[in-house]
């Protein structure tokens, strides 16, 4: 179960890591592909903003897998809360019609999908024998 829960820490911070690095070096391009109108200069500047926000979280997380998701155990619920609450983000902004499921699914989805692996594989009975 804690090697389960290191693997997907891993993958689900590395996403993190590459998302944030295109968020830094491919604000442009992202927008085109996102099929987001065109956008002011500014919007760069946010979008590496959160892009920083992206890779400095990836790290911490892939740092607390490798370590021991027991002994760094903030990191793991630290990732569930970020995971739920880009889930209900996205889901919002989507049923608002703030932005298009072809835009912002695939964000909804894989946080989702890591939200509920998380979950699942969260050390509950360790956790309650401290």
């Amino acid at each position: 179960m804690i090697k389960g829960l290191k693997v997907a820490m891993i993958i689900w911070a590395a996403i993190a890591i590459l998302v944030g690095l295109a968020y830094i070096f491919l604000p442009s391009q992202l927008s085109e592909m996102g099929g987001f109108e065109k956008a002011p200069a500014w919007v760069s500047y946010v979008l590496a903003l959160l892009g920083v926000c992206f890779v400095a979280t990836g790290a911490f997380v892939i740092v607390a897998a490798v370590r021991g998701p027991l002994k760094h155990i903030m990191w793991v619920e630290f990732a569930i809360v970020v995971t739920i609450l880009i889930t209900v983000v996205a889901a919002c902004a989507i049923m608002r019609g703030l932005v298009t499921f072809s835009q912002e699914g695939p964000l909804l989805i894989v946080n989702a999908v890591f939200a509920v692996v998380f979950l699942a594989l969260y050390p509950w009975r360790a956790k309650s024998g401290n």
